[in-house]
């Protein structure tokens, strides 16, 4: 019990120390591609102004509703079936990839009927429209996921990560691993990382949103993004694995602010995407054909292989 306790403050402390220093990177760098002067309310160029936010949301008046605590919940139990390293994880499983999305996808349910909660009906119908669309972006990410357990025979992301320790599967995957990311990406423009989030339809749910739910709602959407960039380093970069003589966690930190931040700088180079029609047309005339073709491509080799042994 001891020994559970003491993962779940080291998972604890590494994910509040991450999240804080990504809001800082953030900020910083977003007030920097706006020319805008940034954080320079607290001292050593504002490394202290996001705790400065936190109780700024603090201090307003709030509403917690059901909703919100099953948020919070969920945003803390995706990461009870992840390995962030090989050691680090709090509950062994065989079945890991599978529990880790399954919590992912119902976060990404109750956050956004969350947000269309509004007493207009109007912005309700709207939002409505928006959760339907990025509930779309799951298919691509879908069809990659199964992709790559076809090729690594297993569930647990240990053993993905594990049986990449010749090369990474993104050579063997690179349509799958290009969907992944795009998709990625389109969610972190959906969610509003660096700008108001898409689904904020309307400035009545900005104030709906105020106060403790509005911290918890953005530290939901921080777990998904860090959900994400971890399963993409998983399944396709290699994980934890070491190179060189550079240790596995400090290779998987690397690539985990890389990929972050440019993120980050393409979510302000595209712009904000307010046509409903320019996504429809991204996702099912380019994500899901691809990542489809990708998946048939692989189960075709699988059946090969594994069946007939002709490979």
């Amino acid at each position: 019990m001891l020994f559970v306790l003491k993962k779940m403050f080291y998972i604890l402390a590494l994910i509040l120390v991450n999240l804080y220093i990504c809001e800082y990177i953030n900020n910083k760098l977003t007030a920097r591609m706006e020319l805008r002067r940034g954080y320079r309310i607290t001292r050593v160029r504002g490394a202290g102004f996001p705790l400065v936010r936190f109780f700024r949301y603090l201090s307003r008046d709030y509403k917690i509703n059901i909703w919100i605590f099953f948020i919070f919940l969920l945003s803390f139990l995706i990461w009870s079936a992840v390995p962030i390293t090989a050691n680090l994880v709090l509950i062994e499983m065989d079945y890991s990839l599978l529990v880790a999305v399954t919590f992912y996808i119902v976060l990404i349910i109750m956050l956004f009927f969350n947000s269309s909660r509004s007493s207009y009906s109007a912005i309700v119908s709207e939002t409505g429209k928006k959760v339907l669309i990025l509930l779309s972006f799951l298919l691509p990410v879908l069809f990659s996921i199964v992709s790559i357990v076809l090729i690594s025979k297993t569930l647990s992301l240990k053993e993905i990560v594990n049986s990449q320790y010749q090369y990474w599967y993104i050579i063997l995957q690179p349509l799958g691993f290009i969907t992944f990311f795009i998709s990625m990406f389109l969610q972190l423009k959906l969610l509003g990382l660096s700008r108001r989030s898409y689904l904020s339809t309307g400035i009545n749910i900005g104030k709906e949103g105020a106060g403790l739910g509005k911290i918890i709602e953005r530290f939901a959407v921080y777990m998904i993004v860090f959900f994400l960039i971890i399963i993409l380093n998983i399944l396709y970069l290699g994980g934890w694995n070491s190179i060189y003589f550079v240790r596995g966690e400090i290779i998987i930190a690397i690539k985990f602010y890389f990929i972050f931040v440019l993120l980050l700088l393409l979510d302000k180079a595209v712009g904000r995407i307010d046509n409903y029609k320019l996504l429809i047309r991204i996702n099912w005339k380019f994500l899901i054909p691809v990542s489809l073709f990708n998946f048939i491509i692989t189960l075709g080799f699988f059946i090969a292989r594994n069946i007939y042994d002709l490979i």
